[in-house]
């Protein structure tokens, strides 16, 4: 399994190489299909795959698709490359025969990880995505460089029951205005509420964004019962946690947050005039996860140069 991992990522690498010959305006990419399980995870590749760095990103969910995370491909480059996947059963990722349990969600992380041919890796999780990010740097600590996280927070169950009675009022409201419709039929009638503007244009990639509902409900059954806050009191990482302050969920997944990662280097950022997704505030949030990748890279620069120093 892992050696086909490996071969589908030499030789879509290569084809990346030919790509960046004939794209100037966007950094190359390519796709993989790689075995994890049960599964098998559609993965994408944007940047060099010689870059001096890597960055693994989550979408969130459970049940959408990584489609509308097409934008962070704009960090990648000479120095950082970026990676995006479909979660099992979502996509085209293939549904797994073993469900969705919470160490199935991690395995397949790693099975990306091994894939891309990285040791270690800054990750960025958004919505569920960073709840997944969190339990996968509690279960891989030393496979991280460090963790973002985008409009998400720890998920105690008080977090969790304020989060969903604040976007319950939001949507509420925005039906009492006619924004949005009483009788709610998919995910994009609902979209609206998650921005801090319920008017905003949607970009096309948020509009490609896939949902199985099916996947959502099983993965919370599979769930119940976890302490999705257990041990992160002991993570010690530096930690960028990016928050829409129109965000829907409102502050309580900040706060649970602020209240729990006590031993991480913990920076938290609340966007103005942003709610749910970073597309309605692209330049604070790019600007805001730039500076915190080159403020990690400078200090685990010096952290090992003061190690060399002390050898010597």
């Amino acid at each position: 399994m892992k050696s086909r991992a490996v071969i589908h990522c030499a030789l879509a690498l290569a084809v990346a190489a030919m790509a960046a010959c004939t794209q100037d305006s966007k950094p190359p990419f390519t796709e993989l299909e790689v075995p994890a399980g049960d599964v098998t995870l559609r993965v994408r590749i944007a940047g060099q795959p010689d870059a001096t760095a890597t960055m693994i990103a989550l979408h969130g969910g459970p049940g959408n698709s990584s489609d509308y995370m097409r934008s962070l491909e704009a960090l990648a480059g000479e120095g950082l490359a970026v990676v995006t996947y479909d979660q099992r059963g979502t996509g085209q990722s293939s549904e797994p025969s073993g469900g969705y349990g919470m160490a199935s969600y991690i395995a397949d992380l790693e099975a990306v990880r091994q894939a891309v041919g990285v040791e270690r890796f800054h990750l960025l999780g958004h919505s569920w995505g960073g709840v997944l990010a969190l339990r996968c740097a509690g279960a891989y600590p030393e496979r991280l460089q460090s963790l973002i996280l985008a409009g998400s927070g720890v998920l105690t169950p008080e977090a969790a029951q304020q989060g969903q009675a604040s976007r319950a009022q939001r949507v509420a409201s925005l039906q009492e205005q006619g924004l949005l419709p009483e009788d709610i039929q998919s995910i994009s009638d609902l979209l609206p509420a998650y921005f801090s503007d319920p008017r905003f244009e949607m970009p096309a990639e948020l509009k490609n964004m896939s949902y199985n509902p099916e996947v959502e409900q099983i993965t919370w059954a599979a769930l119940d019962g976890d302490d999705l806050a257990a041990g992160l009191d002991q993570l010690k990482l530096p930690v960028l946690l990016l928050w829409g302050e129109d965000d829907p969920f409102g502050m309580a997944y900040v706060e649970s947050a602020r209240h729990t990662l006590t031993s991480a280097d913990l920076e938290i950022v609340l966007l103005e005039h942003c709610g749910h997704y970073w597309h309605e505030c692209p330049d604070a949030f790019f600007s805001h996860v730039r500076d915190f990748l080159e403020r990690v890279a400078g200090d685990q620069s010096r952290t090992r140069e003061a190690s060399a120093a002390r050898a010597n």
